[in-house]
């Protein structure tokens, strides 16, 4: 055989093996019944536009879709929107909308639902504040949305398709509805079917929904998406010990949160899959600068550097956790260390010192945790014996995940309250500190240094100077204490080995994801 015949013989051989395999997997990806997600929190609401819980997104993502989100690496992507032009003086955002896309309730998708959308997010959004450069919207055709602002925002695009708190579109005639009172009907992959509360939260796959054909698979919150499940169960199994069971069990095909103890027993498990997320939120707590004593800079000082760090990790992780001082972490391009000297302190006597200087009597120090997410709970309980230890009058109440957030709101309820801040993958500096500048300002009180400080961060012209802005806005939170920054948590997620084409991510995607056998 001549060496051209050898060559057509071997690109035939590999052509028929490359057909063999695609048609094999083709074969492995079929429908499914069901899934059952396991994750440790119910949602305080449904709602995508009046709730920063990550028990939310969980669910509410596969529910709803953006104008444009972010892919697997960050990048900014296009998912309700076809394209995007800006124009010369970075004034007008002009989004052409993908057509023929379906609600679930059967109405077509158009550019009034755009706008009507981000209107509701104006008045309601808990993250508001990235509308507020914008002067004007407008739907001059069903599938154009254009946007104006006051001045250039060079990370516009960043901010619009963050996902903290989306930006999520929603039919039109919704856009009256109050903050948590939103039906749930968007564009994604799966429609609502039930919520049983303390039980699960039920999806079916929407039959109407075009995958994007733009993308070959999952990206991010965007990709081509295809549902490979009748219906989807977002379990909610708030003791971890069940969690594990579940999962062992087969009962639970994935859970969000493996303890690491657990983690370390099941290693060797060949029927389980686990995957580590590294630097899966600052664990800490936000300080209320309303209520006495924590209204006093010196009360609040006398907390953060009585603080020992590596005990609250330590013992709220079981060890999966790292200690650094930055609100980025170390390899993000804002990784800043402004601050660090007012980090993990951990000087009791000076703590001691400082209480007795501001006068401090015995007012009673609030902390408010939740039975929902083991980590915070725990970390509650020792910096609540720490506090004691400087001669802080300390109580401690602890509520379900949901009553812990409708408490946050209440400035007279708590001067500590305890939270995993979200600054992992597709989150930047922007979104990570959008808590503490007006309108959010979970400390209650209005900083103008900071909302300035924000200002200057999202308009600043160049990297540079938004780095720079950035560490002074870091500096600033360390200075007013308005975060109290523990560590950074590792979570490990988990899936039986059954389970193919799950990839872990900050939210989990059910998307793409089938059941093997």
């Amino acid at each position: 055989m001549t060496t051209l015949n050898i060559r057509k013989w071997g690109a035939l051989l590999l052509v028929s093996v490359c057909a063999a395999l695609s048609a094999q997997g083709a074969l492995a990806q079929k429908m499914s019944e069901i899934l059952v997600f396991g994750q440790e929190a119910t949602p305080p609401t449904l709602d995508p536009h009046f709730s920063t819980s990550v028990a939310t997104r969980n669910v509410a993502m596969h529910i709803f879709e953006q104008l444009i989100t972010r892919d697997e690496n960050n990048k900014v992507i296009p998912e309700l929107a076809q394209s995007w032009q800006i124009s010369p003086d970075q004034l007008t955002y002009t989004f052409k909308i993908r057509t023929g896309l379906k609600f679930h309730n059967g109405k077509e998708l158009t550019s009034a639902d755009v706008k009507a959308s981000f209107e509701r997010y104006q008045r309601v959004g808990l993250a508001k504040v990235t509308l507020a450069p914008v002067v004007a919207m407008s739907a001059p055709d069903p599938a154009t949305f254009v946007i104006k602002v006051d001045k250039p925002q060079p990370v516009f695009l960043e901010e619009l398709s963050a996902f903290v708190v989306p930006i999520a579109i929603i039919p039109a005639e919704q856009a009256s509805k109050e903050g948590g009172k939103l039906d749930l009907i968007g564009t994604g992959p799966m429609q609502f079917v039930e919520w049983v509360p303390d039980s699960h939260i039920r999806l079916k796959r929407f039959e109407g929904y075009q995958p994007d054909t733009r993308y070959k698979g999952t990206d991010g919150f965007g990709g081509q998406k295809k549902m490979w499940f009748d219906t989807v169960d977002f379990k909610i199994v708030k003791e971890a010990g069940a969690r594990v069971a579940g999962l062992e069990s087969g009962q639970l095909q994935i859970i969000g949160d493996l303890p690491a103890e657990s983690a370390k027993r099941l290693a060797n498990d060949k029927s389980i899959v686990i995957h580590d997320l590294k630097n899966f939120w600052l664990h800490g707590a936000w300080v209320n600068h309303a209520r006495p004593p924590t209204n006093d800079l010196r009360v609040r000082r006398a907390i953060q550097i009585a603080l020992d760090m590596e005990e609250i990790m330590e013992i709220a992780t079981d060890g999966a956790y790292t200690l650094q001082p930055g609100f980025q972490y170390p390899g993000n391009p804002y990784y800043v260390t402004n601050g660090e000297a007012l980090y993990n302190v951990k000087d009791p006597k000076k703590a001691a010192a400082l209480l007795k200087e501001a006068g401090y009597n015995g007012e009673e120090l609030v902390i408010i945790t939740n039975s929902s997410y083991q980590s915070m709970y725990k970390a509650a309980q020792v910096v609540a014996e720490q506090l004691k230890a400087i001669g802080l009058k300390v109580r401690l109440d602890v509520f379900d995940w949901g009553t812990a957030m409708k408490n946050r709101r209440d400035p007279n309820a708590w001067n500590l309250w305890f939270t995993g801040q979200g600054t992992g993958p597709s989150i930047g500096p922007f979104t990570a500190m959008k808590d503490v500048v007006s309108p959010q300002k979970n400390q209650f009180v209005a900083d103008p240094v900071l909302d300035k400080l924000f200002a200057e961060l999202v308009s600043g012209t160049t990297f540079e100077a938004r780095k720079a802005t950035f560490g002074k806005f870091q500096e600033r939170v360390y200075d007013q204490v308005l975060f109290l920054k523990f560590g950074d948590l590792i979570r490990k997620q988990a899936a039986r080995s059954n389970v193919k084409g799950f990839k872990p991510y900050r939210i989990p995607r059910m998307w793409n994801v089938w059941l093997e056998g």
